[in-house]
């Protein structure tokens, strides 16, 4: 079964902007993403110039998290 915790929007907020500083988002960048995902917007809600941004960001975040997971998997020998 899979249950969910209910997060408050500030919570989501923080955990958003943790995870795309850890994945070397400039902090500015971070925060914006954050606060827009954390607001769960559709994106005809949103600025073109912030679902870009989004976007962006969240690709940057994505292509970090496969090269650490390739390195782990390197560093284990799980090739």
């Amino acid at each position: 079964m899979n249950r969910r915790l209910p997060m408050s929007v500030q919570e989501k907020e923080q955990l958003f902007q943790s995870e795309l500083v850890k994945a070397c988002i400039p902090r500015d960048q971070a925060v914006k993403v954050a606060q827009i995902l954390a607001s769960e917007q559709d994106d005809e809600q949103l600025a073109a110039e912030d679902v870009q941004l989004v976007k962006q960001v969240c690709l940057q975040w994505l292509e970090q998290r496969k090269r650490l997971e390739f390195i782990s998997q390197a560093a284990h020998g799980d090739f």
